[in-house]
């Protein structure tokens, strides 16, 4: 039996890692298209992917990018539709980029995107891509479909401009996942890597497992019982018998030499 419990542990844990490692990578497939999340034809993945292996911090933004953002990093917001930006939002964002912040904003309606419309300055050609210089940031506006998987794989170009156009060192660039629905906080676990996360969760499995093994391996609980309490002239009465059998004892001696 303890043979069997010796690669039992071992198995189960090994099991739950896999598990894990399969909810943590799975994707949304065709879910939600231009998502950075999405590895169909029309999802952006290969751009995330190409960025983060070329050495640049990437990561998906579960925020909007508002006025408070920092404005040390770069955004790409593609085809936003859930929300929407609105005009307000969109001035906003530019509120953003003047205070120094770099955004990429890509719409299938190029080039009358929302923030086309909402800056008065002329651009200049980067490419397919509308280059603006907007106080101390930049704005790179283009079509959404430069950037999908598909077309990335036949024509590489649009991508080597966004990451010719901006100085992506020593910066984080964001993916704009909140445009596509997914609206949840980010927390300190889910902003690690994947390794780290993997690693964090069989540490706490496997912190789990020993103490349950650890408990089980004294056997069963052993009752608690009461100790029988002691009473107040017990040590009195003891003494006394001690003495009336010393004295039968010495009374007996006596009769015997007679």
């Amino acid at each position: 039996m303890r043979k069997a419990s010796a690669w039992v542990i071992p198995a189960i844990i090994i099991v739950i890692a896999l598990v894990l490692v399969y909810f943590l990578q799975v994707d949304h497939g065709e879910d939600v298209i231009y998502s950075s999340k999405t590895t169909g034809h029309r999802g952006t993945s290969l751009l995330a992917d190409t960025l983060r292996h070329m050495g640049y911090t990437v990561r998906p933004s579960y925020n909007p990018l508002t006025r408070y953002t920092n404005s040390n990093n770069v955004y790409i917001i593609i085809q936003p539709r859930n929300p929407a930006v609105t005009a307000t939002m969109a001035d906003e964002m530019l509120e953003w980029v003047h205070s120094g912040g770099r955004l990429v904003f890509l719409c299938r309606n190029f080039p009358r995107t929302v923030i086309d419309v909402a800056l008065d300055s002329s651009p200049r050609y980067a490419g397919d891509f509308l280059h603006y210089r907007h106080g101390a940031g930049e704005i790179l506006t283009g079509s959404a479909s430069f950037v999908t998987n598909y077309n990335l794989m036949n024509n590489h170009i649009h991508g080597h401009v966004i990451q010719t156009t901006f100085d992506l060192r020593n910066t984080t660039v964001f993916f704009g996942e909140y445009y596509h629905g997914f609206h949840t906080q980010e927390t300190f676990i889910g902003q690690l890597p994947l390794v780290v996360q993997l690693l964090l969760a069989q540490m706490i499995i496997f912190s789990f497992v020993i103490i349950w093994h650890l408990g089980k391996r004294f056997g069963n609980p052993v009752g608690f019982y009461d100790e029988v309490e002691r009473e107040e002239n017990e040590y009195v009465r003891a003494l006394a018998r001690l003495y009336m059998a010393s004295d039968r004892k010495r009374r007996r001696k006596k009769k015997s030499k007679r």
